[in-house]
């Protein structure tokens, strides 16, 4: 069965409020709450000394309502008392700052005191409420590795960064070769010379380096993550384990496909709009982040947190508008979730989120959100409760890769790979594959979005598409190999397999591993930054191109794509290729295309591996879904318009649910 509920604060507001809040919250169609994640100050006001008196009444509450809770552990932020007798517990930045006590997700993961206090604190709500009927599940910790906490180069850090390499690679020497240490004279001697890459003025450290220290944070991440799971494990009972992730996929360089294959299922932070953005992001980025959460374990996931008002910490935005917010919490139904948790019930009155607007703003007074989200849920309960346990099924299959996401943040290549929408976050890798996944979204085919090293099967789909996927296991590439001799269609993306994981350049032209399967050689490329575009023709069809030019030489592939720009002395040469191996087809982009020339390629992708498609207007985002009792079709309108589809005219961010006997 489906759920909808919200993330509430009874420490924020008076003992007095919690009756009718909750009353309010079941009128509305919620029948759950999230609690207590930002609450250890409260949980334990001195050290070892624990008050539950608070979380007890108000589950207690909860309990009387009819409703259940989903419990936090409250370690992404600490109380005073703990940094003021351990200042070593908190992170550094790359650029030197201390990340001190007021604000959150400052923990240094490497420290054993701050795991010390995590497993005392822990201990302590597990064993209260481990056995607690009215507790479904826990959230370990908020937000892990958001907001920059991914990376932390502290001493500590330092420290437990030697240890980590000196476990995988056992001699000083190993490490020297491996990581090409001849190079600008930096073979180490001994452990203690190893240094952690901070801020540079000029050339930056070796890459090989780099992309072992990342590998390093997220192993540090999910330990603390599985620290804190193996005790809650120890003392509970009939009660389920989270994380909830956050936009965008890879903000951080942790691997989260491998720190929930210890938990029970995934969760997602559901925001198309924050801050200051002057528009949502676009339906297809949103629905390629829902895809993802789904992708993890493959099976359906929560929404712990769904965008419901203006939100922002200092300047604000976008106003949705009318049935916009409605639509966002069907597209994530659609895209797999089976548990809804608002952001937030009531906005708070003081702290750093006093403009983070929730359902009801700072009064209690029933808003437009309130009763555009309590309709919204009674016309979809029935469909998402048929749904609810049953995975979202799909013919087409995009992969990424956590290596190649680190990779691209330290090497972009190209400017245009470059995002840096804040300080902390590069996420051109995850611009360019949602850019992508948005070439079968738009033609309405389900798609798949999963980690290479997920368990799948790759015989189960018609097309797999793998861009950016520079670094390369050898293994996998032969996966891919029998997948497309056996009659599969692979799509690949400008510089594949070309790096080795150890970060090597093959000595094989372009694109290295593929080359054979592929038909092709790359010798000459261009790389492009942000203001650049070049044109591009498939046939007679013009459309442009950005970020990276290869220049394809086909060897046993054939050109469907050439570059056609007079400004470009590669103009008349191959852009893209489909060659025939085995039973299937392997298509190689050597260019990263505009969103309307993937379409198109895709249009011809897509129809020649018999993927049915319908092309329903920019704007429409039609998914399928098999229920218990049901299949539907989810039509949605993410336009300021209204829009006839199929006969049905779906009004302005509306939806249009359809079912089918099975």
């Amino acid at each position: 069965m489906a759920i909808f509920g919200a993330a509430y604060y009874p420490e924020q507001w008076t003992p007095n409020d919690w009756d009718e809040d909750l009353k309010i919250m079941k009128d509305m169609g919620l029948t759950s709450v999230r609690l207590g994640e930002f609450a250890w100050s409260i949980l334990e006001p001195q050290e070892g000394k624990f008050d539950f008196s608070l979380f007890d009444a108000i589950l207690e509450k909860v309990d009387k309502a009819g409703m259940t809770a989903i419990l936090g552990t409250p370690t992404a932020t600490f109380p005073p008392w703990l940094f003021e007798k351990y200042p070593d517990i908190v992170q550094t930045t790359k650029t030197g700052i201390k990340r001190i006590i007021g604000s959150r997700r400052q923990v240094c993961f490497s420290s054993k005191e701050y795991r010390k206090a995590t497993e005392r604190i822990v201990t302590a709500l597990a064993k209260h409420y481990g056995r607690n009927k009215v507790v479904s599940a826990w959230q370990i910790d908020n937000e892990p590795g958001h907001e920059g906490s991914d990376l932390d180069y502290s001493d500590l850090s330092l420290v437990s960064f030697r240890q980590w390499l000196k476990k995988k690679y056992s001699t000083i020497k190993t490490l020297n070769e491996t990581w090409g240490n001849v190079f600008w004279g930096t073979q180490f001697d001994s452990w203690d010379q190893i240094p952690i890459p901070y801020a540079t003025l000029a050339s930056g450290y070796n890459p090989a380096l780099i992309q072992d220290f990342f590998r390093f944070q997220s192993d540090e991440l999910i330990s603390y993550i599985e620290f804190q799971a193996s005790i809650l494990r120890k003392y509970t009972l009939n009660q389920t384990l989270t994380v909830n992730l956050f936009p965008s996929p890879f903000l951080a360089v942790t691997d989260f496909e491998k720190m929930f294959r210890f938990l029970d299922f995934v969760s997602w932070d559901n925001y198309p709009v924050w801050g200051n953005q002057p528009t949502p992001l676009p339906p297809s980025f949103v629905s390629s982040t829902l895809a993802y959460s789904h992708g993890l374990k493959q099976i359906p996931f929560t929404v712990m947190e769904q965008f419901t008002g203006v939100q922002g910490h200092d300047t604000l935005g976008y106003l949705p508008a009318p049935g916009q917010v409605g639509l966002w919490l069907v597209q994530a139904i659609a895209q797999g979730a089976n548990r809804i948790y608002f952001f937030r019930y009531r906005t708070a009155r003081f702290g750093q989120e006093q403009l983070c607007y929730g359902i009801l703003d700072h009064g209690k007074h029933l808003t437009k959100k309130y009763f555009e989200l309590k309709e919204t849920i009674e016309k979809v309960k029935l469909f998402a409760n048929d749904v609810a346990e049953i995975p979202v099924s799909a013919e087409a299959l995009l992969l990424h890769d956590i290596d190649n996401s680190r990779n691209y943040k330290h090497q972009p290549l190209s400017d245009g790979l470059k995002s840096n929408p804040v300080p902390f976050a590069q996420v051109g890798y995850d611009l360019e594959l949602a850019k992508w996944f948005s070439a079968t979204q738009i033609w309405n085919v389900n798609t798949h979005f999963v980690s290479v090293n997920s368990k799948i099967l790759l015989n189960n789909y018609k097309v797999i598409t793998l861009p950016l996927y520079t670094m390369y296991e050898k293994s996998f590439v032969e996966d891919l190999d029998e997948y497309v001799m056996q009659g599969g269609t692979l799509v690949l993306g400008y510089r594949a397999g070309i790096k080795s994981k150890d970060h090597w350049m093959d000595t094989e032209p372009v694109p290295g591993q593929f080359r054979k399967m592929a038909g092709i050689e790359v010798h000459q490329f261009e790389s492009l930054d942000s203001s650049q575009n070049v044109g591009v023709r498939m046939g007679i069809i013009p459309m442009s191109s950005s970020k990276f030019c290869e220049i394809i030489e086909p060897k046993t592939a054939k050109p469907f794509l050439n570059y056609f720009d007079s400004k470009k002395h590669y103009s008349g040469k191959v852009a893209g290729t489909v060659h025939n191996w085995g039973k299937g087809k392997v298509y190689y982009l050597g260019t990263s295309l505009s969103p309307i020339g993937l379409l198109l390629v895709y249009r011809k992708i897509l129809k020649s591996a018999k993927v049915k498609i319908q092309f329903l207007g920019k704007d429409i985002e039609r998914i399928y879904r098999e229920g218990k009792e049901f299949n539907y079709t989810i039509t949605m309108n993410h336009s300021n318009y209204s829009r006839w589809v199929d006969w049905q005219r779906i009004k302005p961010f509306g939806f249009h649910i359809k079912r089918f006997p099975k």
